[in-house]
């Protein structure tokens, strides 16, 4: 059963937890995977990697214990369902354990899908977990890069786990990689999901720098044509104005324009938002920098609140756009990047993918200013709604006496019921 009450050191702002049970352990091979051979890997002398019940254990009770009403588990890897089944099972049954009444507890998790079966299904759908699938595109596009480690391509495998996950009424979206591969097919790639009827898309931008040349890798996708594929995206998701697939980076600078701060980090102006929760409980301050240098403590040693609000983590947060580079401070669309992201960071310190940007928030001013406008109206609308039903439920209270029979049909008197609330 949920504890009762809220929490009482509360650390004040909603704050996500992106968990790596198994660290970058993996049961692919994907050939523009950003872990495979990193140097700076700070646990890659670990044969394998593995989260204990007692760090799992801590993990949940204190960030559960410090959050507010809505939290958010993000279970990445590598790949998390290595962990197996009963690990999640603990998962629920810690959550319920430690959260408290009245706390909203979300779930998610980024698979490659091949490990994925009725029996994960059923706990998905359960208990609401949001799954992340990460598919490239049409058959031939996805087998390019992400395949097994004997070689063989994985896109039959991920299409079956689909229709288990459907069979079994969960909630997914897609993931997609650019690269260099797929930046030069956004109306292939676009066309499948919309065959496939899959309406909720996210695009990450592949971007690595070797670490001898300080190159861009030959998979990571050239900022013009990353600019391209936004724009030809842009124009099919559009639609008139009506877009009727949700597209993350699309979203959340429609967002912006409505006034309304992005939920994704790389739009925001600091960093900071969500910790990195290594298998042992160490404690990072973004995925792309789990690096010796950048890690602000373990949370068997040291209390989360107290790693989370160190000035360390402060640090990085604000050092996204601490510094206004010299192109940034004219720059019409800063208000949108806010500098960038920080591993994206190349040569002058600039966003690597700057030029994209430019080329893509230039591009669609026109349209989003359009959306925007209409997300406005559509929270004014929502809010006069919510106001006005407050006022008509604050009348309806005035008129029922407290041993009058409730208003929500429950059969019990009014005080027995709506009246605790």
């Amino acid at each position: 059963m949920p504890r009762e009450g809220k929490p009482i050191n509360s650390i004040g702002k909603q704050f996500g937890l992106l968990i790596k049970p198994a660290s970058a352990d993996c049961n692919l091979g994907c050939r523009y995977c950003f872990y495979h051979g990193r140097p700076t890997d700070p646990y890659k002398s670990d044969p394998k990697h593995r989260m204990s019940y007692d760090v799992l254990t801590s993990m949940v009770s204190q960030y559960l214990g410090i959050s507010g009403q809505y939290t958010s588990f993000s279970w990445q890897g590598g790949e998390p369902l290595l962990m197996g089944l009963d690990f999640y099972k603990k998962v629920v049954e810690l959550q319920q354990e430690y959260g408290y009444s009245g706390q909203y507890v979300g779930n998610s998790v980024q698979t490659n899908a091949m490990l994925i079966d009725s029996e994960f299904a059923k706990l998905f759908h359960d208990y609401n977990f949001l799954l992340g699938i990460s598919l490239d595109g049409p058959k031939e596009i996805h087998d390019y890069y992400r395949q097994q480690y004997n070689g063989n391509g994985t896109f039959d495998k991920v299409i079956e786990a689909i229709e288990i996950l459907k069979d079994n009424k969960v909630e997914f979206n897609i993931l997609t990689v650019v690269n260099d591969l797929t930046s030069k097919k956004p109306d292939e790639i676009f066309d499948f999901f919309l065959e496939k009827q899959f309406h909720f898309l996210q695009f990450i931008p592949a971007v690595d720098f070797d670490i001898n040349t300080k190159q861009p890798t030959s998979y990571s996708v050239n900022p013009y044509d990353y600019g391209d594929f936004l724009c030809k995206l842009f124009d099919r998701w559009f639609n008139n104005g009506n877009p009727t697939t949700s597209i993350r980076t699309f979203d959340n600078i429609a967002t912006i324009y409505a006034g309304i701060n992005s939920e994704a980090c790389v739009y925001m102006k600091e960093c900071g938002n969500y910790a990195v929760i290594e298998y042992n409980g160490d404690v990072y301050p973004c995925d792309f920098f789990v690096e010796k240098d950048q890690k602000l403590g373990n949370i068997m040693e040291t209390t989360f609140k107290e790693i989370i609000s160190n000035q360390k983590m402060q640090s990085f947060s604000k050092s996204k756009c601490g510094i206004l580079f010299e192109l940034c401070q004219d720059c019409e669309w800063e208000y949108i990047c806010h500098c960038g992201c920080q591993h994206y960071r190349y040569d002058n310190g600039m966003d690597y993918l700057c030029e994209a940007y430019q080329q893509f928030f230039a591009y669609a001013d026109k349209r989003m200013k359009i959306l925007g406008e209409r997300i406005k109206r559509q929270r004014e609308i929502e809010m006069a709604k919510r106001l006005q039903q407050k006022k008509i439920q604050t009348n309806i209270v005035k008129t029922i006496n407290r041993n009058d029979p409730c208003p929500c049909g429950s059969g019990k008197k009014y005080k027995k019921c709506c009246m605790l609330r």
